[in-house]
C-alpha cells in the first residue's frame, strides 16, 4: 500500500510539473487611443488571448446614439497577442466622434470587452477651430495662419506606441529548459521508487 501511495504522488507531480502554463483571459486596444482623430484605414492593435476562446468581435458605434446596437467590423477565432486585431476603413462612415469595443467570447459563456470612447473621425470635415478668448477680433492674417496651420499638419493620429513583452508568451527554449527539467525529476523518482522496492524485496526474503 505505501509503495501504490508513492507511486501515485510522484505520478501527481510529474503531471503536474507537464501541465500547460495557465493563460489568463485579456482583452486589451492598445491603439488607437481614447480621443485620437482618425482618418482612412486605422490599424485597431492590441491583445485578444484566454483559454476557451471562442470567438472575439470588433465592432464600432456613434458616441451619442441613443441605441445600443454596434456595427461589426470584423471578427476572429483566433488568439492575437500585440498585434493588429482588425482594420477600420472609417472613409465610409460619417464624420463625428465614435466609439470601438473588442468583445472576447469564451467556453461556458463567459465574456470579456474593452471600449475606447471619443474617437474623432474627420475625412470630410476640418479639425475643431482654434479657440481664442474673443474669436470677434481674429484678423484675416490670423485666420490665414491658422488654416496654413492646419493644412500644414500631416499626422492625424498617433503612432502606437511600442509594447512590454508579452509576459504569458513562452519562448521555445523556456519550453525545452521546462521539459528537460521535467524529464530529469521523473527519472529520478522512478530511481527512488525502484530502489524503495528492491531494498523492500531484500527485506522480506
Amino acid at each position: 500500500m505505501q509503495i501504490i501511495s508513492t507511486l501515485f504522488w510522484v505520478l501527481s507531480l510529474i503531471n503536474v510539473w507537464f501541465s500547460p502554463f495557465p493563460q489568463l483571459d485579456l482583452v486589451r486596444i492598445q491603439s488607437p487611443l481614447d480621443g485620437e482623430y482618425l482618418q482612412g484605414s486605422v490599424q485597431i492593435i492590441g491583445t485578444v488571448t484566454g483559454n476557451g476562446l471562442q470567438t472575439a468581435e470588433i465592432s464600432f458605434r456613434y458616441q451619442d446614439s441613443q441605441t445600443q446596437s454596434w456595427f461589426v467590423i470584423s471578427q476572429t477565432t483566433s488568439p492575437v497577442v500585440d498585434d493588429i486585431i482588425a482594420t477600420w476603413d472609417t472613409s465610409t462612415i460619417a464624420d463625428g466622434v465614435y466609439q470601438i469595443r473588442v468583445l472576447a467570447v469564451f467556453e461556458n459563456g463567459r465574456e470579456q470587452e474593452e471600449i475606447i470612447n471619443n474617437l474623432n473621425v474627420r475625412n470630410y470635415t476640418p479639425f475643431d477651430p482654434i479657440k481664442t478668448e474673443n474669436p470677434e477680433v481674429l484678423s484675416t492674417e490670423n485666420l490665414q495662419n491658422q488654416i496654413v496651420i492646419v493644412e500644414a499638419t500631416p499626422t492625424l493620429r498617433a503612432s502606437p506606441t511600442p509594447m512590454p513583452p508579452n509576459e504569458m508568451v513562452i519562448s521555445q527554449s523556456q519550453f525545452i529548459t521546462t521539459a528537460i527539467q521535467g524529464g530529469i525529476l521523473g527519472v529520478l523518482f522512478l530511481f527512488v521508487i525502484a530502489l524503495f522496492i528492491i531494498i523492500r524485496g531484500r527485506k522480506m526474503s
